[in-house]
């Protein structure tokens, strides 16, 4: 798609170049851009953009990477995001996109609730909750608690209790900026125990806490992802029709400015030679092949990188890194369901559990409508039983557990699908985080580059979350190699 002048968003990071920055054919420097997901596709068209020749390698048989909207078999037009979903109105890269690029988009009223963790209420829960087979509806003040918490631990639900402690740490840390090493030394469950909070309290902290435990996530690395979260902003966009659009605009923007994709072909080996990379690949059929280029940009998560040759050896920073940083387990199942029911107790749009699904979020309809499509969603330590299963094992064990925590909803299930990123062998988790001591001993590392082999992905973004992080990643690497 070409744009115009008038298309620019400045400082969105669509960094649109103008026709005097684009090289003559013959004058062009080579790129191979390691990945297509939302990294690799901006750094294409953004590199492609100012002459260079790019060619973008790709191991699933798509693009788009952890932004893939499911529409099949949901009824109704309805549809579901596998990976990336919602859009903070601070995601200044991704909106500049989705304008330049006329990908309509829209605001999400109330899409900030997230399972307690932001309440607008000032006593009680932000959200409904299931607990010890109970339903409690938004606002409770537990009088007494289900697991017997005390004071203010039993104030709201554990995804707030948490929300608080994080939030005076950040204040403690700003006010000693050194303080972070240490923090890092500790995991979250250790600094919340010298802090007092219970280890019931900290056991039920651990149910949805976006990491893989908290006995092991770093405390730094929490601050770390938390002060990257305040960026996203305060209010929810999402993209109309689904956030695939955005990754066919890319697509089409990066083929427009002539870049090449190879698509369904793992990469094995990336060798450095002086003044080029070469990388080697495997199609379908599996017979290798090598390309060369003067840059390269990586953007394959290191959970997937850690298994692929690099020759000669990569620094033992950047190494320990790639073999180290932990990926969240993330696992989903979607169950379409009649929602009268759901809508005639006024359930909000997510309820906090303390059974095995352990959240369970409204992912498409509105009140009052037919059906809608609710998302168990399990991460962590609580998503090891599910991934586990197979596919088809995993949907017959989460429409029982759906039904025995929502009795209600017996007979209301139509369609189901589900998607584990702990199984997909491209990222094999959702995304990276921090365990003890990596904020010191492996960040530095992450995101620098190795000679002329550059490393972008949200594993790399400093300043933003998810999917805008990507972006930034790649905002960065195009300034690397192109100034």
């Amino acid at each position: 798609m070409k744009l115009t002048r008038r298309q620019f968003i400045a400082g969105a990071g669509a960094l649109v170049a103008s026709a005097a920055q684009v090289a003559r054919a013959g004058d062009q420097r080579r790129v191979l851009v390691l990945g297509a997901g939302l990294a690799g596709l901006s750094a294409a068209v953004e590199l492609a953009r100012r002459g260079f020749s790019v060619t973008v390698i790709e191991g699933r048989d798509r693009v788009g990477g952890r932004v893939v909207t499911l529409r099949d078999p949901f009824l109704g037009g309805q549809y579901v995001e596998l990976g990336g979903e919602l859009i903070g109105d601070g995601y200044k890269r991704m909106i500049g996109y989705l304008k330049a690029l006329n990908v309509p988009f829209e605001e999400v009223p109330s899409a900030f609730e997230t399972g307690g963790s932001v309440s607008t209420l000032k006593t009680g829960t932000g959200t409904t909750a299931i607990m010890k087979g109970r339903l409690f509806p938004v606002g409770t003040v537990f009088d007494p608690h289900p697991y017997g918490l005390k004071g203010p631990e039993a104030a709201g639900l554990p995804p707030t209790l948490l929300a608080t402690h994080v939030r005076a740490l950040a204040q403690e840390v700003a006010k000693a900026p050194e303080s972070m090493r240490d923090l890092d030394r500790m995991s979250l469950a250790g600094v919340l125990r010298k802090r007092g909070v219970t280890d019931e309290a900290i056991r039920l902290m651990n149910v949805s806490l976006n990491y893989n435990s908290i006995e092991t996530v770093s405390a730094a690395g929490v601050l770390f992802d938390a002060r990257r979260r305040i960026g996203a902003g305060t209010k929810a966009v999402r993209i109309v029709g689904g956030n695939d659009g955005l990754v066919k605009a890319l697509h089409s923007a990066a083929v427009a400015a002539g870049a090449k994709f190879i698509l369904g072909s793992r990469i094995r080996r990336i060798e450095r030679n002086g003044a080029t990379v070469s990388v080697t690949f495997a199609g379908p059929r599996g017979k290798p092949r090598t390309l060369t280029a003067e840059k390269a940009v990586c953007t394959i998560p290191f959970s997937v990188l850690r298994d692929i040759e690099f020759t000669p050896a990569l620094p033992a920073g950047k190494s320990a890194a790639i073999r180290e940083l932990p990926y969240t387990h993330i696992t989903k199942v979607f169950m379409q369901s009649k929602r009268s029911e759901w809508d005639r107790r006024s359930i909000s749009t997510s309820i906090w559990t303390d059974t095995p699904l352990e959240r369970i979020f409204e992912m498409a309809g509105v009140r009052g409508g037919d059906r809608g499509i609710f998302t168990a969603w399990m991460d962590g330590d609580g998503a090891a039983m599910a991934e586990r299963l197979s596919d088809k094992a995993r949907i017959a064990w989460a429409k029982t557990e759906f039904v025995r925590a929502l009795p209600f909803m017996k007979g209301m299930i139509e369609r189901s699908a589900t998607k584990s990123w702990t199984n997909d062998e491209f990222v094999r988790g959702s995304y990276a985080h921090f365990a003890v001591g990596h904020v010191t001993g492996l960040k530095p590392h992450v995101k620098t580059a190795v000679g002329n082999i550059h490393f972008a992905g949200e594993h790399t973004a400093e300043i933003s979350p998810g999917m805008e992080g990507a972006l930034e990643s790649a905002e960065r690497v195009v300034k690397e190699i192109a100034g």
